[in-house]
């Protein structure tokens, strides 16, 4: 007889409870967040069996425990908080506790297992996405940094500045205007101390940025040759979408990809009319690397990218629709693309089928 575990996550302590396929509960602990506590927990579900597991928080404070359950061939799955909200309001039980929150995580996993992501972690996958989400940072903390040195050169009266002020030759003409400006007043200097402050700050922004995508070229190329034959992908976009798609187990198919990326319409029909709206959910790091290849595609004279775009613009449809509408078949290509991907990073994960990490963990398991 199988059981399932839910498990509520905390800095400091989880707290467990297992249910019987029946929804009786069966059992519950609360364990301390390190390697003792694991094993605890570990040796109560070898006393009952077989046991799926859902975690909530396996990109946080859970990440620790799901990695340990997995060293030891559990089944894992991640539960949102969202459908552990619903699943307490349901409950018959009022008030809220850590334990009342491991059941409703183990009542989501009996009902809602097919709806839930399996938590398998892909080593060289979750490095891409680190690197990826690391870069996007630095491009953002740039962009500020820009529209600073643009505000201040406003104020200061430098003139017109080039629209990317990001490059070289654009902080170069900033400092160069900069020297040969008179200070007539306190609030002059200080705008001038800004401007030498951001200019320097694009500078090492910069210079993180292209180290970023240094690295990830070789990888990417290796482990995603697929994508970057797309027309529109580069390293970066091809990283974002391998680093942000998961594991392709979690899609049924193309159709449930292209919802992940929020490309999908939802449906919003009523009686004789039938229409549908702009879906604002999904990953939008997905959703925004499938929008970065439309907008080029679009723009390709000849490519059959270009060709669709028209043929919807024909149609009626405006250019955010007709490019909605691009990004919609995209996520139907990225998604066969990402099964050989994902294949190559099985076959990887096969040769080495334990980082160190989780090695050290599988071994601290079991021997305490």
């Amino acid at each position: 007889m199988a059981f399932i575990a839910g498990v509520d996550t905390h800095r400091d302590s989880h707290a467990i409870v297992f249910i019987s396929t029946s929804g009786e509960q069966v059992a519950e602990l609360t364990i301390p967040t390190s390697t003792a506590g694991f094993a605890k927990a570990i040796k109560a579900a070898q006393k009952l069996g077989d046991v799926v597991w859902g975690v909530e928080g396996t990109g946080s404070y859970g990440r620790g425990f799901a990695e340990a359950l997995v060293a030891q061939g559990y089944t894992v799955y991640e539960v949102p908080g969202l459908f552990t909200k619903r699943a307490r309001k349901r409950g018959s039980r009022p008030g809220k506790s850590d334990i009342l929150d491991a059941r409703a995580i183990a009542d989501v996993l009996l009902h809602e297992s097919g709806r839930l992501p399996r938590f398998e972690e892909s080593d060289q996958q979750e490095a891409i996405r680190l690197h990826y989400d690391r870069r996007d940072r630095y491009v953002r903390l740039r962009t500020e940094a820009t529209n600073r040195l643009r505000a201040a050169a406003l104020r200061l009266s430098l003139g017109s500045l080039p629209s990317n002020l990001s490059s070289e030759k654009a902080l170069k003409t900033v400092e160069t205007r900069l020297r040969s400006t008179i200070f007539t007043s306190y609030t002059a200097h200080a705008l001038a101390d800004e401007i030498r402050d951001a200019c320097a700050e694009i500078r090492a922004l910069n210079e993180r940025i292209d180290a970023i995508a240094r690295y990830l070229r070789p990888f990417v190329a290796r482990l995603t040759p697929e994508l970057l034959a797309i027309h529109g992908v580069s390293t970066v976009i091809a990283a974002g979408i391998v680093g942000h798609a998961g594991n392709l187990r979690n899609y049924r198919d193309a159709a449930a990809f292209a919802m992940r990326t929020g490309t999908a319409p939802i449906p919003c029909s009523s009686g004789r009319r039938t229409a549908v709206r702009v879906n604002p959910g999904g990953d939008r790091q997905l959703n925004r690397c499938l929008h970065t290849i439309a907008l080029i595609q679009s723009h390709k004279s000849g490519h059959p990218g270009r060709a669709y775009y028209e043929r919807k613009r024909a149609e009626g449809k405006d250019h955010l629709a007709a490019l909605r509408s691009l990004k919609r078949q995209l996520a139907t290509i990225a998604y066969y693309k990402l099964k050989e991907v994902h294949r190559r990073l099985q076959a990887a994960s096969e040769a080495l089928p334990t980082s160190s990490h989780r090695t050290r963990s599988a071994v601290a398991v079991r021997a305490a």
